[in-house]
Protein backbone atom coordinates (compact mmCIF):
# COMPACT_ATOMS: atom_id res chain seq x y z
CA UNK A 1 0.00 0.00 0.00
CA UNK A 2 1.47 3.23 -1.07
CA UNK A 3 2.06 5.90 1.79
CA UNK A 4 0.05 8.92 2.17
CA UNK A 5 1.98 12.04 0.50
CA UNK A 6 1.81 15.21 2.86
CA UNK A 7 1.38 17.96 0.34
CA UNK A 8 3.30 21.42 1.80
CA UNK A 9 2.13 24.69 1.45
CA UNK A 10 4.59 27.17 2.13
CA UNK A 11 5.09 28.25 5.27
CA UNK A 12 4.44 31.99 4.71
CA UNK A 13 1.46 31.37 3.81
CA UNK A 14 0.20 28.98 6.48
CA UNK A 15 1.39 32.14 8.89
CA UNK A 16 -0.81 34.78 7.35
CA UNK A 17 -4.56 35.01 9.13
CA UNK A 18 -7.58 35.17 7.05
CA UNK A 19 -8.85 39.07 6.46
CA UNK A 20 -10.39 39.86 9.65
CA UNK A 21 -12.85 42.63 7.79
CA UNK A 22 -14.19 39.84 5.57
CA UNK A 23 -14.32 37.95 8.54
CA UNK A 24 -16.52 39.79 10.33
CA UNK A 25 -18.53 40.48 6.76
CA UNK A 26 -18.57 36.71 6.74
CA UNK A 27 -20.70 36.47 10.27
CA UNK A 28 -22.85 38.76 9.29
CA UNK A 29 -23.80 37.41 5.70
CA UNK A 30 -26.99 35.45 7.04
CA UNK A 31 -28.46 37.94 9.85
CA UNK A 32 -31.40 40.58 9.13
CA UNK A 33 -31.14 44.17 9.95
CA UNK A 34 -27.70 44.15 10.37
CA UNK A 35 -26.01 47.89 9.61
CA UNK A 36 -22.36 47.26 8.11
CA UNK A 37 -19.90 49.28 9.08
CA UNK A 38 -17.09 47.08 8.05
CA UNK A 39 -15.36 47.01 4.92
CA UNK A 40 -14.41 50.18 3.11
CA UNK A 41 -16.53 51.00 0.30
CA UNK A 42 -18.31 54.04 -1.12
CA UNK A 43 -22.32 52.86 -0.70
CA UNK A 44 -23.05 55.08 -3.41
CA UNK A 45 -23.07 54.00 -7.30
CA UNK A 46 -20.78 55.02 -9.85
CA UNK A 47 -21.55 58.35 -11.05
CA UNK A 48 -23.91 57.48 -14.43
CA UNK A 49 -21.57 59.66 -16.47
CA UNK A 50 -18.87 57.23 -15.90
CA UNK A 51 -20.80 54.26 -16.13
CA UNK A 52 -22.71 55.21 -19.27
CA UNK A 53 -19.02 56.52 -21.39
CA UNK A 54 -17.56 53.13 -19.97
CA UNK A 55 -20.34 50.97 -21.55
CA UNK A 56 -20.14 53.15 -24.82
CA UNK A 57 -16.92 52.19 -25.33
CA UNK A 58 -17.69 48.70 -25.04
CA UNK A 59 -19.84 48.59 -27.70
CA UNK A 60 -17.36 50.23 -29.52
CA UNK A 61 -15.13 47.17 -29.26
CA UNK A 62 -12.99 48.11 -25.91
CA UNK A 63 -13.17 44.61 -24.93
CA UNK A 64 -9.90 43.25 -25.41
CA UNK A 65 -6.64 43.49 -24.03
CA UNK A 66 -4.49 46.47 -23.29
CA UNK A 67 -0.90 46.97 -23.15
CA UNK A 68 0.30 45.59 -20.03
CA UNK A 69 0.98 49.20 -19.19
CA UNK A 70 -2.31 50.34 -19.67
CA UNK A 71 -4.86 52.28 -21.88
CA UNK A 72 -3.08 54.78 -24.07
CA UNK A 73 -5.15 57.65 -23.43
CA UNK A 74 -5.67 56.83 -20.03
CA UNK A 75 -1.46 57.59 -19.34
CA UNK A 76 -1.59 60.37 -21.09
CA UNK A 77 -4.05 62.07 -19.30
CA UNK A 78 -3.00 60.39 -15.74
CA UNK A 79 0.60 62.35 -17.16
CA UNK A 80 -0.70 65.70 -17.31
CA UNK A 81 -2.79 65.61 -14.07
CA UNK A 82 -0.04 64.29 -11.86
CA UNK A 83 2.39 67.09 -13.64
CA UNK A 84 -0.37 69.17 -13.16
CA UNK A 85 -0.99 68.71 -9.29
CA UNK A 86 2.63 68.13 -8.67
CA UNK A 87 4.48 70.20 -10.28
CA UNK A 88 6.94 66.70 -11.35
CA UNK A 89 6.84 66.93 -15.03
CA UNK A 90 5.81 63.08 -15.39
CA UNK A 91 5.53 61.28 -18.62
CA UNK A 92 3.08 58.03 -19.42
CA UNK A 93 6.25 56.17 -19.21
CA UNK A 94 6.50 56.40 -15.54
CA UNK A 95 3.33 55.23 -15.20
CA UNK A 96 1.45 52.07 -14.91
CA UNK A 97 -2.33 50.83 -14.48
CA UNK A 98 -2.83 47.86 -12.26
CA UNK A 99 -5.89 45.72 -11.25
CA UNK A 100 -6.58 48.17 -8.48
CA UNK A 101 -4.32 49.42 -6.04
CA UNK A 102 -3.59 46.14 -4.59
CA UNK A 103 -2.14 45.16 -8.03
CA UNK A 104 0.46 48.56 -7.74
CA UNK A 105 1.23 47.17 -4.19
CA UNK A 106 1.74 43.59 -5.35
CA UNK A 107 3.91 45.04 -8.12
CA UNK A 108 5.96 47.42 -6.29
CA UNK A 109 7.24 45.28 -3.34
CA UNK A 110 7.83 42.28 -5.38
CA UNK A 111 9.71 44.05 -7.62
CA UNK A 112 11.70 46.36 -4.68
CA UNK A 113 12.29 43.51 -2.30
CA UNK A 114 14.81 40.65 -1.54
CA UNK A 115 13.98 37.62 -0.02
CA UNK A 116 14.56 38.72 4.08
CA UNK A 117 14.44 42.38 3.11
CA UNK A 118 12.74 44.64 5.96
CA UNK A 119 9.77 46.66 4.98
CA UNK A 120 9.01 49.13 7.51
CA UNK A 121 4.76 49.98 8.51
CA UNK A 122 3.41 53.02 10.30
CA UNK A 123 0.91 50.87 12.82
CA UNK A 124 -2.11 51.07 12.73
CA UNK A 125 -1.71 50.06 9.39
CA UNK A 126 -3.67 48.63 6.32
CA UNK A 127 -3.72 44.25 7.16
CA UNK A 128 -3.56 43.34 3.42
CA UNK A 129 0.25 45.04 3.47
CA UNK A 130 1.12 42.09 5.87
CA UNK A 131 0.45 39.75 3.36
CA UNK A 132 1.93 41.87 0.44
CA UNK A 133 5.22 41.68 2.09
CA UNK A 134 5.25 38.14 2.18
CA UNK A 135 3.84 37.32 -1.24
CA UNK A 136 7.28 39.31 -1.82
CA UNK A 137 9.08 36.89 0.93
CA UNK A 138 10.15 40.42 2.72
CA UNK A 139 9.66 41.17 6.76
CA UNK A 140 7.20 43.42 8.24
CA UNK A 141 8.77 46.10 10.83
CA UNK A 142 6.28 48.23 12.52
CA UNK A 143 6.72 51.72 13.88
CA UNK A 144 3.84 52.99 16.28
CA UNK A 145 1.63 56.12 15.81
CA UNK A 146 -0.18 57.37 18.94
CA UNK A 147 -4.04 58.49 19.63
CA UNK A 148 -2.72 60.85 21.33
CA UNK A 149 -1.05 62.70 18.29
CA UNK A 150 -3.79 62.05 16.39
CA UNK A 151 -2.21 58.69 15.22
CA UNK A 152 0.60 61.05 12.78
CA UNK A 153 3.85 59.55 12.66
CA UNK A 154 6.44 60.52 14.67
CA UNK A 155 10.04 60.89 12.58
CA UNK A 156 11.78 59.68 15.85
CA UNK A 157 9.28 56.74 16.42
CA UNK A 158 10.48 55.94 12.73
CA UNK A 159 13.69 56.42 13.03
CA UNK A 160 14.57 53.94 15.94
CA UNK A 161 12.80 51.10 14.07
CA UNK A 162 15.10 51.11 10.98
CA UNK A 163 17.38 48.30 10.57
CA UNK A 164 20.61 47.47 8.76
CA UNK A 165 17.52 45.60 6.39
CA UNK A 166 15.04 48.41 5.98
CA UNK A 167 15.02 48.38 2.31
CA UNK A 168 11.35 50.63 2.16
CA UNK A 169 8.97 52.34 3.92
CA UNK A 170 4.98 51.95 3.11
CA UNK A 171 3.43 55.82 4.05
CA UNK A 172 -0.42 55.53 3.76
CA UNK A 173 -2.02 59.44 4.25
CA UNK A 174 -4.77 59.88 4.40
CA UNK A 175 -4.49 56.65 6.88
CA UNK A 176 -6.61 53.04 7.16
CA UNK A 177 -8.16 53.11 9.60
CA UNK A 178 -7.16 56.37 11.55
CA UNK A 179 -7.50 59.10 8.70
CA UNK A 180 -4.18 60.69 9.33
CA UNK A 181 -3.04 62.76 6.95
CA UNK A 182 0.58 63.57 7.40
CA UNK A 183 1.17 67.01 7.49
CA UNK A 184 3.62 69.07 5.57
CA UNK A 185 6.51 69.46 8.28
CA UNK A 186 6.10 65.85 9.40
CA UNK A 187 6.79 64.46 6.01
CA UNK A 188 10.12 66.76 5.14
CA UNK A 189 11.40 64.72 8.16
CA UNK A 190 10.47 61.74 6.87
CA UNK A 191 11.76 62.13 3.72
CA UNK A 192 15.38 63.07 5.37
CA UNK A 193 15.33 60.04 7.10
CA UNK A 194 14.57 58.03 3.82
CA UNK A 195 17.42 59.80 1.91
CA UNK A 196 20.00 59.32 4.68
CA UNK A 197 19.22 55.56 5.31
CA UNK A 198 18.82 54.90 1.71
CA UNK A 199 14.98 54.10 2.34
CA UNK A 200 12.33 53.85 -1.02
CA UNK A 201 8.93 55.17 -0.17
CA UNK A 202 5.78 53.52 -1.00
CA UNK A 203 3.10 56.47 -0.76
CA UNK A 204 -0.57 54.62 -0.22
CA UNK A 205 -2.48 57.42 -1.22
CA UNK A 206 -6.04 55.93 -2.37
CA UNK A 207 -7.89 57.99 -0.18
CA UNK A 208 -6.26 61.56 -1.58
CA UNK A 209 -9.62 62.94 -2.85
CA UNK A 210 -11.64 62.58 0.99
CA UNK A 211 -9.59 65.11 2.77
CA UNK A 212 -11.25 67.13 5.01
CA UNK A 213 -9.37 70.52 7.03
CA UNK A 214 -5.84 69.98 6.27
CA UNK A 215 -4.15 70.49 2.54
CA UNK A 216 -3.51 66.85 1.28
CA UNK A 217 0.54 66.95 0.35
CA UNK A 218 2.70 63.82 -1.26
CA UNK A 219 5.81 62.93 -0.10
CA UNK A 220 6.96 62.61 -3.76
CA UNK A 221 7.06 66.35 -3.57
CA UNK A 222 9.79 66.93 -1.04
CA UNK A 223 13.33 67.65 -2.79
CA UNK A 224 15.07 64.46 -3.27
CA UNK A 225 11.74 62.09 -3.25
CA UNK A 226 10.50 61.73 -6.89
CA UNK A 227 13.14 59.23 -7.36
CA UNK A 228 13.18 57.05 -4.44
CA UNK A 229 9.09 56.87 -4.22
CA UNK A 230 6.41 55.47 -5.95
CA UNK A 231 2.98 56.72 -5.31
CA UNK A 232 -0.13 54.68 -5.42
CA UNK A 233 -3.55 55.82 -6.48
CA UNK A 234 -6.86 54.21 -7.07
CA UNK A 235 -10.76 55.06 -8.80
CA UNK A 236 -12.21 52.69 -6.18
CA UNK A 237 -13.16 55.15 -3.31
CA UNK A 238 -12.73 58.74 -4.88
CA UNK A 239 -14.98 57.80 -7.49
CA UNK A 240 -17.20 55.20 -5.81
CA UNK A 241 -15.13 52.52 -8.28
CA UNK A 242 -14.43 49.68 -6.23
CA UNK A 243 -16.21 46.90 -8.56
CA UNK A 244 -13.93 48.36 -12.38
CA UNK A 245 -10.39 47.43 -10.61
CA UNK A 246 -8.46 50.13 -11.91
CA UNK A 247 -5.57 51.61 -10.23
CA UNK A 248 -2.04 53.30 -11.15
CA UNK A 249 1.29 53.87 -9.69
CA UNK A 250 3.81 56.40 -10.98
CA UNK A 251 7.90 56.90 -9.83
CA UNK A 252 11.21 56.39 -10.87
CA UNK A 253 11.04 55.42 -15.02
CA UNK A 254 13.82 52.41 -14.12
CA UNK A 255 11.30 51.07 -11.50
CA UNK A 256 8.41 51.01 -13.16
CA UNK A 257 10.22 49.24 -15.95
CA UNK A 258 10.53 46.59 -13.87
CA UNK A 259 7.23 46.63 -12.45
CA UNK A 260 5.77 46.23 -16.04
CA UNK A 261 7.35 42.24 -15.58
CA UNK A 262 4.95 41.37 -12.83
CA UNK A 263 2.03 43.00 -13.99
CA UNK A 264 2.22 41.36 -17.30
CA UNK A 265 2.81 37.78 -15.73
CA UNK A 266 0.33 38.11 -13.02
CA UNK A 267 -2.79 39.64 -14.45
CA UNK A 268 -1.54 40.66 -18.25
CA UNK A 269 -3.24 44.30 -17.98
CA UNK A 270 -6.32 45.84 -15.91
CA UNK A 271 -9.64 45.34 -17.47
CA UNK A 272 -10.57 47.44 -20.31
CA UNK A 273 -13.67 48.42 -19.45
CA UNK A 274 -12.81 49.56 -16.28
CA UNK A 275 -10.03 51.50 -17.78
CA UNK A 276 -12.58 53.29 -19.93
CA UNK A 277 -14.18 53.99 -17.28
CA UNK A 278 -10.98 55.75 -15.50
CA UNK A 279 -10.17 58.12 -18.13
CA UNK A 280 -14.30 59.03 -18.11
CA UNK A 281 -13.81 59.59 -14.42
CA UNK A 282 -10.75 61.79 -15.03
CA UNK A 283 -13.45 64.27 -17.42
CA UNK A 284 -16.11 63.92 -14.84
CA UNK A 285 -17.16 67.69 -13.35
CA UNK A 286 -15.13 68.01 -10.56
CA UNK A 287 -17.99 69.03 -8.62
CA UNK A 288 -19.42 65.58 -8.66
CA UNK A 289 -16.79 63.87 -6.64
CA UNK A 290 -16.43 67.02 -4.56
CA UNK A 291 -19.90 66.07 -3.61
CA UNK A 292 -19.27 62.69 -2.55
CA UNK A 293 -16.53 64.13 -0.31
CA UNK A 294 -18.79 66.12 1.81
CA UNK A 295 -21.16 63.54 2.28
CA UNK A 296 -18.81 61.62 3.37
CA UNK A 297 -17.65 64.10 6.02
CA UNK A 298 -21.29 65.18 6.94
CA UNK A 299 -21.67 61.66 8.02
CA UNK A 300 -17.88 61.68 10.19
CA UNK A 301 -19.12 64.59 11.65
CA UNK A 302 -22.10 62.83 12.85
CA UNK A 303 -20.40 59.85 14.02
CA UNK A 304 -17.90 61.57 15.82
CA UNK A 305 -19.80 63.71 17.57
CA UNK A 306 -21.94 61.19 18.62
CA UNK A 307 -19.24 58.39 19.71
CA UNK A 308 -17.44 61.02 21.40
CA UNK A 309 -21.14 61.85 23.67
CA UNK A 310 -20.88 57.82 24.69
CA UNK A 311 -19.29 56.90 28.08
CA UNK A 312 -16.03 55.26 27.94
CA UNK A 313 -15.17 56.14 24.12
CA UNK A 314 -13.08 58.74 22.49
CA UNK A 315 -12.37 59.40 18.55
CA UNK A 316 -10.44 62.04 17.06
CA UNK A 317 -11.70 63.69 14.01
CA UNK A 318 -9.85 62.28 10.88
CA UNK A 319 -8.12 64.65 8.41
CA UNK A 320 -9.59 62.72 5.87
CA UNK A 321 -10.89 59.27 4.03
CA UNK A 322 -14.08 58.20 5.71
CA UNK A 323 -13.03 55.94 8.59
CA UNK A 324 -13.13 56.69 12.29
CA UNK A 325 -11.03 54.59 14.91
CA UNK A 326 -12.59 54.75 17.84
CA UNK A 327 -10.89 54.33 21.31
CA UNK A 328 -12.60 51.95 24.00
CA UNK A 329 -9.51 51.11 26.14
CA UNK A 330 -11.26 52.39 29.11
CA UNK A 331 -13.68 50.06 28.88
CA UNK A 332 -12.02 47.16 27.16
CA UNK A 333 -9.05 45.96 25.83
CA UNK A 334 -10.22 43.08 23.89
CA UNK A 335 -11.77 44.71 20.67
CA UNK A 336 -12.29 40.98 19.25
CA UNK A 337 -14.78 39.84 21.72
CA UNK A 338 -16.19 43.73 21.63
CA UNK A 339 -17.08 43.46 18.06
CA UNK A 340 -18.06 40.21 18.22
CA UNK A 341 -20.92 40.63 20.70
CA UNK A 342 -21.61 44.17 19.05
CA UNK A 343 -22.53 42.14 15.98
CA UNK A 344 -24.28 39.27 17.94
CA UNK A 345 -26.65 41.36 20.30
CA UNK A 346 -27.53 44.57 18.11
CA UNK A 347 -25.88 43.73 14.52
CA UNK A 348 -23.75 46.95 13.46
CA UNK A 349 -20.57 45.30 12.25
CA UNK A 350 -17.21 46.85 13.27
CA UNK A 351 -14.05 45.86 12.40
CA UNK A 352 -11.82 45.18 15.80
CA UNK A 353 -8.64 47.38 16.29
CA UNK A 354 -6.24 44.34 16.52
CA UNK A 355 -6.87 43.54 12.84
CA UNK A 356 -4.58 46.91 12.15
CA UNK A 357 -1.52 45.74 14.01
CA UNK A 358 -0.87 44.58 18.24
CA UNK A 359 -0.88 48.44 19.36
CA UNK A 360 -4.41 48.90 18.08
CA UNK A 361 -6.06 46.44 20.17
CA UNK A 362 -8.45 48.46 22.02
CA UNK A 363 -10.13 50.06 19.44
CA UNK A 364 -12.05 49.76 16.49
CA UNK A 365 -12.56 50.43 12.75
CA UNK A 366 -16.20 52.16 11.36
CA UNK A 367 -16.64 53.11 7.67
CA UNK A 368 -18.96 55.98 7.15
CA UNK A 369 -20.17 54.34 4.26
CA UNK A 370 -23.99 54.14 4.99
CA UNK A 371 -26.49 57.07 5.05
CA UNK A 372 -26.79 59.85 7.94
CA UNK A 373 -30.24 57.65 8.78
CA UNK A 374 -28.54 54.40 9.07
CA UNK A 375 -25.35 56.06 10.82
CA UNK A 376 -27.66 57.29 13.69
CA UNK A 377 -29.75 53.81 14.25
CA UNK A 378 -26.24 52.13 14.40
CA UNK A 379 -24.98 54.68 17.32
CA UNK A 380 -28.36 54.64 19.10
CA UNK A 381 -27.23 50.58 18.96
CA UNK A 382 -23.79 50.90 19.73
CA UNK A 383 -25.00 52.89 23.26
CA UNK A 384 -27.54 50.26 24.08
CA UNK A 385 -25.08 48.04 24.19
CA UNK A 386 -22.49 49.87 25.62
CA UNK A 387 -24.86 50.22 28.30
CA UNK A 388 -25.13 46.80 29.28
CA UNK A 389 -21.29 46.13 28.57
CA UNK A 390 -20.06 48.65 31.48
CA UNK A 391 -22.94 46.96 33.59
CA UNK A 392 -21.53 43.42 33.53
Amino acid sequence: MASMQIIQTSKSIQELRFSVIREMGGMAAHMDGVITLGIGEPDFNTPPAITEKAFQDALNGHTHYTPSKGDPELLEKLAANITRETGISTGSSSIIITHGGMGALTASLRTLLEQGDHVLLVEPHFPDYIAHIAFARGVAVKARSRAENRFIPLPQDIESAITTKTRVLILNSPNNPTGAVIPGDVLDAISELAIRYNLFVISDEVYDRIIFDPPFESIVTRPGMAERTLVIKSFSKSHAMTGWRVGYCYGPQAVIDQMLKVVNYSTACASSIGQRAAVAALDIDPSVISAMKDRFEARVDLVCTRLNAMEGIKVARPGGSFYLFADIRPITRKSREFAIRLLQEEKVVVIPGYAFGDSAEGFFRIACTRSKQQLAEAMDRIQAFLTRFREE
